[in-house]
């Protein structure tokens, strides 16, 4: 269904200064293909040139805010090159980039499941508000894939980053909120109403002001390397989906023969045993 904007991903609508993009493809928890990146990279550079929005809200339709991006329905990538994945992967950097160099304050507005990629758009944000039940991680890790934006390292404690990281393992959204990830947890029937009231009031600020502060605040982790630490993890991520690791062959050879539901269910067994005694 495409919307009154002529999108068919995602929905756009603007009120009192404030522009609200959602993520809409619920039938695959809004996880993130081409199509999906495109137009959100289309509708924050129409954002951009449009003096009458001051703030945007970004959220997801139905059960998630998002899965990460979408793996279901693609060729097999067992045997990509590193060079095939790190050209495949520049889009995703570019639709990474577009969150964080966009000028006005963006807030995500997060329930569900906030996975993978979608949990490294979130925290590019410049606020995260989370639902209770949201549950977040990235756990591309465990089938032997690699992070495409690497923002934890810069939003939380290094060792926090690494057991996160590293294991792959979800956590809760009152946890993200002690470790610094989101802003604030409220009950899921208030998620809209408090992202529409940090919005509302950053739109009370000069637009200048603003603008100016967040690129300042941008501008100062940048020269700190953030920049250059993302296209260094660029280039190891293509490394390590170039390869062809046990695991990573595995999950691919289940999803192919058997879809991407058996082949998660494959990745999760795995760590079940460990987790139900954590």
């Amino acid at each position: 269904m495409t919307d009154a904007n002529g999108y068919k991903t995602i929905q756009l609508g603007i009120e009192a200064r404030v522009a609200t993009l959602c993520l809409n493809r619920p039938e695959r928890l809004n996880a993130f293909n081409r199509d999906l990146q495109a137009e959100v990279i289309a509708a924050l550079e129409r954002l951009d040139q449009d003096d009458s929005v001051r703030a945007v809200i970004l959220r997801g339709a139905g059960r998630a805010f998002s899965a990460g991006y979408d793996i279901q329905g693609k060729e097999d990538e067992s045997r990509w090159s590193v060079m095939t994945w790190k050209r495949h992967s520049e889009f995703s950097t570019k639709y990474a980039n577009a969150i964080w160099s966009f000028r006005k304050p963006i807030i995500a507005a997060v329930h569900g499941y906030c996975l993978a990629g979608a949990c490294e758009i979130a925290m590019l944000c410049d606020m995260t508000i989370a639902s209770e039940e949201c549950r977040f991680g990235e756990p591309e890790i465990r089938f032997a894939t690699g992070s495409p934006a690497l923002i934890m390292p810069w939003v939380v404690p290094m060792k926090i980053a690494k057991e996160l990281l590293l294991s792959g393992k979800l956590i809760s959204a009152r946890r993200a909120y002690e470790i610094g990830m989101v802003n604030e947890v409220v009950p899921r029937d208030q998620l809209e109403q408090r992202a529409r009231y940090h919005a509302l009031l950053l739109s009370k600020v000069a637009p200048l002001a603003v603008q100016l502060a967040k690129e300042a605040i941008n501008r100062t982790y940048e020269i700190m390397g953030l920049r250059n630490a993302f296209a260094y993890n660029h280039n190891l991520a293509a490394i390590l989906d170039g390869s062809e690791t046990e695991e990573f062959k595995r999950f691919e050879e289940i999803r192919m023969e058997r879809g991407l539901r058996a082949a998660l269910d494959w990745r999760d067994q795995q760590f079940a045993e460990v987790e139900q005694h954590g």
